[in-house]
């Protein structure tokens, strides 16, 4: 009997809502308590500790972000003031310690775990279902790189804004239309002030419709809210466009148009294959070469597909995920021509689409089990156990995925084993070898990215560093001479080179080489590096292209 008072969604009350909140938000922290020992990794040095800027005033930060002066003054994520914003809450909180740092990500992901729980209840309608797409989502090891690594944080604040909007746009319950448009409106402008890759929430919300159609108030509210989304985008591409004319941050790759769209359909698939399974973690990827006719074929061929299960409502919200995995990640695909084709955070919000497919099977068996009594008990057991199976397997697959990030030698030697054909992995490698103190070791290291691309402005500028620590002083000015970098961050790095280089006498260059380490950085197992790079720089290995060639 429902008791005096009790409010309740669905037949589900709002104090069971929030123990299921409660407890994917405990779950999803567990594998990533270890970071708050973590220290600053990879782009944290640009975005968090060279970040001079994170001691202004917030008012003249905001000012700045919106009349575009931050790009003026080379400010890191200049076109993504919310992320800006976070990290000036994190530098007047903690200063430059990692552990604060570190803890607002693992919040913001619990955040994004329940956000992800409440948006499967708002589409599959049953607690149950939507509990299992809560854990689901809360514990596969893809979500590692945006958790550990601060820089990432760009990502959850996106995810948890886009997540927050759908699951209003969905919620059951006719009340307080136009608070719920604002609501709507508000939090996709949150999204992608966080991030440009939140232009494909329409998208999203799109795929989702075949779950669940939302009441009447999105067409009928007062303003309506398609009104609302226009006047969001309108505003944020009038604003985005208007600043990147002061220059660009994010890096660009140069591809044809037929190239463009062949390796659009490959990322595509890559895209649904890493949403639907996100049970691996890289953190690094093979380059990739030009992309075949057949990428667009297989393409055509999972479109045709998803086409299908959207034929019948029993696997219509499989056909939901496909189309979720597709349009998640859309904005980051070559047609767009970011310089990184693959990365794990392209995939973070498509992952929804597993838990958003697992949730449906639960459901789809939760119901078979209400038939018969003699077997309700039974299957309603297969979920649970499935889910429990989930798990058990991805919280220590989770745990090891984040242990990648904790210090330069876990990060780089495992970007080495997965990506041996990567210039930026094996450069990376180099420069953490230097300040281990293995010179040879760090200039085999930097002969092999040099070897897999020749042109590569940190490999020669980790080369010339490399020189200057061993002491060889004029031959590292002569390979100075011969660098011009390409972006911001390449010409940061050669000015650090060249400000070393200039020292008098070779001590005082290899002095100034050793003190060039950012703050908060955790070099590592030193033995450890040793032993695992010798096996690295095996001639077998070392002839390795990768999965690069094995592409087509």
């Amino acid at each position: 009997m429902k008791r005096p008072g009790r409010v309740r969604v669905l037949g589900c009350s709002w104090p069971r809502l929030g123990l299921g909140a409660l407890v994917v938000a405990a779950v999803s922290c567990i594998a990533y308590l270890q970071t708050l020992r973590f220290g600053f990794i990879y782009d944290d040095y640009w975005t968090v500790v060279g970040n001079t800027h994170l001691d202004k005033p917030f008012g003249d930060l905001l000012r700045a972000a919106l009349s575009g002066r931050s790009i003026e003054w080379g400010m890191p994520d200049a076109t993504r003031p919310l992320m800006g914003a976070s990290l000036w809450l994190d530098r007047r909180a903690f200063g430059l310690a990692p552990w604060g740092h570190h803890l607002q990500s693992i919040c913001l992901y619990a955040a994004v775990s329940v956000a992800a729980f409440l948006l499967a209840f708002a589409l599959l309608r049953r607690f149950v279902a939507a509990f299992a797409a809560g854990l689901a989502f809360a514990v596969v090891p893809l979500h590692a790189e945006v958790v550990a690594a601060v820089n990432y944080r760009e990502d959850l604040l996106a995810t948890l804004a886009m997540f927050v909007s759908a699951a209003v746009f969905f919620w059951p319950t006719r009340r307080m239309p136009r608070a719920r448009a604002y609501v709507c409106a508000a939090s996709w402008g949150a999204a992608l002030l966080a991030k440009e890759s939140a232009l494909a929430l329409p998208l999203l919300l799109g795929a989702l419709l075949l779950v669940r159609r939302p009441g009447r108030w999105v067409v009928a509210g007062t303003p309506p809210l398609g009104l609302l989304g226009v006047l969001v985008a309108v505003s944020w591409s009038s604003w985005r466009f208007g600043v990147s004319v002061m220059g660009e941050q994010i890096p660009r790759a140069t591809y044809a148009t037929v190239d463009a769209i062949l390796r659009t359909a490959r990322f595509e698939l890559e895209s649904v294959y890493r949403s639907l399974w996100p049970f691996a973690a890289q953190p690094e990827y093979d380059p990739l070469g030009e992309a075949s006719w057949l990428w667009l074929l297989g393409f055509l061929g999972v479109l045709g597909l998803a086409l299908a299960l959207a034929r019948r409502s029993v696997t219509r919200p499989w056909a939901a995920a496909v189309f979720f995995a597709l349009g998640a990640p859309f904005f980051s695909c070559p047609l767009f021509a970011p310089i990184n084709e693959q990365a794990d955070r392209y995939w973070f919000c498509g992952s929804f689409a597993f838990a958003l497919a697992l949730g449906s099977w639960v459901q789809l068996v939760w119901r078979s089990g209400s038939g018969a009594a003699g077997q309700t008990g039974v299957a309603r057991w297969v979920p649970l156990g499935a889910l429990a199976v989930v798990c058990a397997v991805a919280l220590p697959s989770s745990a090891s995925a984040a242990h990648v990030w904790s210090s330069e030698v876990e990060l780089w030697t495992r970007a080495v084993e997965d990506a041996p054909a990567s210039p930026r992995a094996w450069s990376s490698l180099s420069r953490v070898q230097r300040m281990a103190g293995q010179p040879e070791l760090a200039a085999r290291s930097i002969e092999r990215a040099l070897d897999r691309r020749p042109d590569y402005v940190p490999a020669k500028v980790a080369r010339v560093l490399n020189e200057l620590a061993a002491g060889q002083l004029d031959r590292a000015r002569a390979d100075l001479r011969e660098i011009e970098p390409e972006t911001r961050l390449n010409r940061d790095a050669v000015r650090v080179a060249a400000r070393c280089a200039a020292r008098e006498d070779v001590s005082r260059a290899r002095d100034c080489v050793r003190l060039a380490v950012p703050e908060g950085l955790v070099l590592g197992d030193t033995e450890r590096l040793r032993v695992i790079s010798e096996r690295l720089l095996e001639p077998a290995l070392g002839a390795s292209t990768g999965r690069a060639g094995a592409l087509l």
